[in-house]
C-alpha cells in the first residue's frame, strides 16, 4: 500500500478486517454481518461480556475500536466523530419485527445510531465531545472540520473518527485516529485515496 502509514485505521468490510499494516483477519466463507462480527470477536481473543448484547452497528464500532486502540493511545479527552448513512435503520427494522408479538426493549435501546459511542466511551472510559452524523457517502472532510472545531476550543485532545455503516448485512467500516491539528491538516486530502485503496 503507498498511503501514508502515520494515518492508524481499521477497515472492516467483506468479510476481511484491515489495518494501516495489513491484513488482520478474514474468512473464507461469506458470512452474515452479525456471523462475521462474533467470529471476529474470538478469533482477537476479546473478552466483554456486554458485547453479545449490542447490536450489528455497535458489535462493528466495538470491534473496529478494541482493534485501533492496539495502536493508538485513548484517552479521557479523546473526542469521537462518526458517520453513516443508514443511521440504524438495521436495528429499527429488527425492532419493528418485534412489535408483531411483544416490543424488546433490549432491542429499542439500540435504535438510535450513536448508541455505539455510549458502548466504546464506557468501555475505554471516555469522558469528551462526540456526534454522529448521518451522509449519503463517506465525507471524510466533514468529519475533519468538526474535529477541527473541538480541537481548537480544546475540547478534546485527539479523535477517534470512522464511517460505520451496516444494513442489509452489508458492513462497511472505516475508523481512523487524528492525534491533533497538525496531524488533522496532514490528514486532508488523503483519507479519500486511503478509504478507496481499502475497497480496491
Amino acid at each position: 500500500m503507498s498511503e501514508d502509514q502515520s494515518i492508524k485505521f481499521i477497515k472492516i468490510k467483506d468479510n476481511r478486517i484491515t489495518s494501516s499494516e495489513g491484513l488482520l483477519f478474514k474468512s473464507e466463507d461469506k458470512l452474515e454481518s452479525a456471523k462475521f462480527m462474533s467470529q471476529a470477536y474470538k478469533f482477537f481473543g476479546i473478552n466483554y461480556s456486554k458485547f453479545f448484547k449490542m447490536d450489528g452497528l455497535s458489535k462493528a464500532g466495538f470491534i473496529a475500536v478494541e482493534l485501533l486502540s492496539e495502536k493508538i493511545q485513548l484517552e479521557k479527552n479523546t473526542g469521537l466523530i462518526f458517520s453513516n448513512s443508514s443511521s440504524s435503520l438495521d436495528t429499527d427494522l429488527r425492532f419493528q419485527e418485534s412489535m408483531q408479538n411483544f416490543a424488546s426493549p433490549s432491542v429499542f435501546v439500540y435504535t438510535l445510531p450513536n448508541i455505539v459511542l455510549g458502548e466504546i466511551s464506557i468501555r475505554h472510559s471516555i469522558q469528551s465531545e462526540n456526534a454522529f452524523f448521518i451522509t449519503e457517502n463517506f465525507d471524510p472532510e466533514l468529519i475533519l472540520d468538526y474535529a477541527e472545531i473541538h480541537l481548537k476550543n480544546l475540547a478534546c485532545k485527539n479523535v477517534l473518527c470512522g464511517w460505520l455503516n451496516l444494513h442489509n448485512n452489508e458492513y462497511d467500516v472505516f475508523l481512523w485516529h487524528v492525534t491533533g491539528l497538525e496531524d488533522l491538516q496532514s490528514q486532508r486530502g488523503q483519507l479519500p485515496k486511503i478509504y478507496a485503496t481499502t475497497h480496491e
